[in-house]
């Protein structure tokens, strides 16, 4: 058996850090949440209370007139576009992060809501919608008989 004493100087933590990240990049390209057709997906926060579902969307930069939301029983779909606000200027990017063009999100609902009362507000590129939960509906208990 061999054994291989490495003797030396110590890496620093910090810089092996950093080179695993490098590996990672040139590994996995960077794409910032870009969906198979094309269409990238804004960060979302989606979460219950007593008395609804709030989704949050974080879309910074994209005008009112250039979102959609659509709801119905089952899906709420938030659809719109951000525009690049200089399209035409030469640049040379350092550092990239921000998604334009058309953006897509769908959210499932996981209970019944009444979209009768629902509600979206649109501030500081925040975009809430609160979907409240549909009234329980009484059941009546029936008994079904086997014999027939």
């Amino acid at each position: 058996m061999v054994v291989l004493v490495r003797r030396g100087v110590q890496r620093n933590p910090d810089r092996l850090q950093r080179e695993m990240e490098e590996v990672f990049r040139a590994l996995i390209p960077h794409r910032p949440a870009v969906q198979s057709h094309g269409a990238w997906r804004p960060p979302l926060e989606v979460f219950e209370t007593e008395k609804s579902l709030v989704i949050l969307a974080e879309i910074a930069g994209v005008d009112e007139r250039d979102l959609d939301i659509v709801a119905d029983s089952g899906m709420v779909s938030i659809r719109g576009q951000r525009r690049d606000r200089s399209p035409d200027s030469p640049r040379r990017y350092r550092e990239t992060g921000i998604a334009y063009g058309e953006f897509v999100a769908d959210i499932y609902l996981p209970f019944a809501v009444n979209l009768d009362q629902a509600s979206a507000e649109f501030e500081q590129g925040m975009l809430r919608i609160e979907l409240p939960r549909h009234a329980a509906r009484n059941i009546v208990p029936r008994t079904i008989d086997s014999d027939r």
